[in-house]
C-alpha cells in the first residue's frame, strides 16, 4: 500500500474517532414545550457513564429577522453530573415570528472540548441565513459553522472579543470549527488573551486596556484565523485528490 493511502486511512480513522466523543459520555438535549403562545426551551445534560463529571454549558438563541439582522441571547455556566445523572441546565422562552429564523444551540464542554451538543431551528426554510450559524450534514448529524464563543474575565478581554467578532462577521470567514476567545490570569494583574480554533492556539497576547492596541491585535488574529481555515480547506482538498 502506498504511503499516501495509508495516511488517508489514518486521517479518516481519527476523524471518525473524534466524532464518536460527542453525545456519547454526556448527552445534550433541548426539550421544547408550548406555553401560552410562547415556546419554552430547556437545556438538559445526561451523564451516561459511571464517572463523576465537571462540565460547562452554553445555551444560545440566535435570531435573524427579515432585515437579516442577527441578535444573540446567551446563557452559560458550570455544573457537575454524578454517574448516570440527568440535570436541567437552563430555561429560556421565545416568541416565534413567521419572518424570523431562529436557531437554538446547546453545547456542553469538558476541559474545553465539546462533548455534547443539540440544536433546534425554527423557520429554517427562510432563505436568509444568520452570518454566524449554519448547518451542514456530517457523520454525527451536526456540523457547526461560524460560531465564536467568549470566555473573558476583564473589560479589555470583552473589548477584544467585540473587535474580533465584528471583523469575523464582516469578513464572512464562517469557519466550520468553533473559534474561542479565552482569557487567563497571568503575573500580577495582567491577563493572557488567546484565540483558539478547537484546541489549537492561533494567536495569544497580553491584555491591555488600550482600544487601539486591542483593535490591532484583533486584526492580526483575524488574519491568522483566516489563514488557518484556508490551509485546513486546502489540506482537505489535497487529501481527497488521492
Amino acid at each position: 500500500m502506498k504511503p499516501k493511502i495509508i495516511f488517508f486511512f489514518i486521517l479518516v480513522f481519527q476523524m471518525v474517532s473524534g466524532q464518536q466523543h460527542t453525545n456519547t459520555d454526556v448527552v445534550a438535549k433541548i426539550k421544547l414545550e408550548k406555553i401560552d403562545g410562547t415556546i419554552s426551551l430547556t437545556g438538559t445534560a445526561a451523564n451516561t457513564t459511571e464517572v463523576y463529571k465537571s462540565l460547562k454549558y452554553t445555551f444560545t438563541v440566535f435570531r435573524t429577522n427579515a432585515q437579516n439582522n442577527l441578535s444573540k441571547n446567551n446563557q452559560e455556566g458550570r455544573f457537575t453530573l454524578e454517574a448516570n445523572e440527568t440535570k436541567e441546565l437552563s430555561v429560556t422562552s421565545i416568541n416565534i415570528e413567521e419572518t424570523d429564523k431562529i436557531i437554538v444551540l446547546l453545547l456542553i464542554y469538558e476541559e474545553g472540548t465539546i462533548v455534547g451538543k443539540d440544536r433546534i431551528a425554527f423557520n429554517e426554510e427562510i432563505k436568509k441565513k444568520p452570518e454566524k450559524v449554519e448547518e451542514e450534514s456530517s457523520d454525527d448529524g451536526i456540523e457547526l459553522k461560524g460560531i465564536v464563543i467568549e470566555e473573558t474575565k476583564t473589560k479589555p478581554g470583552r473589548d477584544f472579543y467585540e473587535f474580533f467578532y465584528s471583523s469575523y462577521t464582516l469578513n464572512q470567514i464562517n469557519g466550520n470549527k468553533i473559534v474561542g476567545i479565552y482569557e487567563t490570569l497571568s503575573f500580577g494583574r495582567t491577563t493572557i488573551l488567546q484565540v483558539k480554533v478547537e484546541d489549537n492556539i492561533i494567536h495569544q497576547f497580553i491584555g491591555k486596556p488600550d482600544l487601539e492596541y486591542l483593535e490591532q491585535m484583533s486584526k492580526l488574529a483575524i488574519r491568522k484565523v483566516y489563514k488557518y481555515f484556508k490551509d485546513l480547506k486546502k489540506q482537505k482538498n489535497d487529501i481527497f485528490q488521492y
